[in-house]
């Protein structure tokens, strides 16, 4: 019947204070799925232990993780730190030895060792003239070309 409370259309009446049976073990038939079990059987919840160390396991394997990765970081990192470290030390060497290079490449240096090697400075200079067939101290002055200090034709 329709508008009446507490009645199910199939099934047996309803009472607000009917009680379900004491807990038991379930009655349901082995290999039977979607069935439900009969009246005085109480549903039994799976247990959640698997889904608790599923997730345990889970945040421990990414905590894991985590510390092999922050480790090879470190690692790069000492690494990275050490090459600029060499890097400098080698900007150095590299700026004292063309610090040498110049000192050593001035004239007062090389007049110096010039002098140990056994090198003397010329004195005079002395010019060969071939139409008079002698050595002169001064070069001779050509027509129609003005005297430019320091330059000599």
């Amino acid at each position: 019947v329709r508008g009446q409370p507490g009645r199910r259309p199939g099934g047996p009446p309803s009472s607000p204070r009917a009680r379900p049976a004491a807990p038991g073990p379930r009655t349901a038939a082995p290999g039977l799925r979607g069935t439900r079990p009969g009246p005085g059987a109480v549903e039994v919840r799976p247990s959640r232990t698997p889904f608790v160390f599923l997730i345990v396991g889970l945040l421990g394997g990414g905590l894991l993780c985590l510390l092999l990765i922050n480790t090879i970081l470190d690692t790069g990192a000492y690494r990275i730190t050490t090459l600029q470290q060499q890097n400098i030390t080698l900007a150095q060497q590299t700026q004292a030895l063309q610090a040498q290079i110049a000192h050593e490449e001035s004239p007062s240096v090389l007049a110096a060792r010039a002098t140990q090697l056994g090198m003397t400075e010329p004195g005079l200079l002395h010019f060969l003239d071939l139409k008079k067939r002698r050595i002169e101290n001064e070069p001779r002055r050509m027509a129609g070309i003005p005297p430019i200090p320091g330059y000599t034709p």
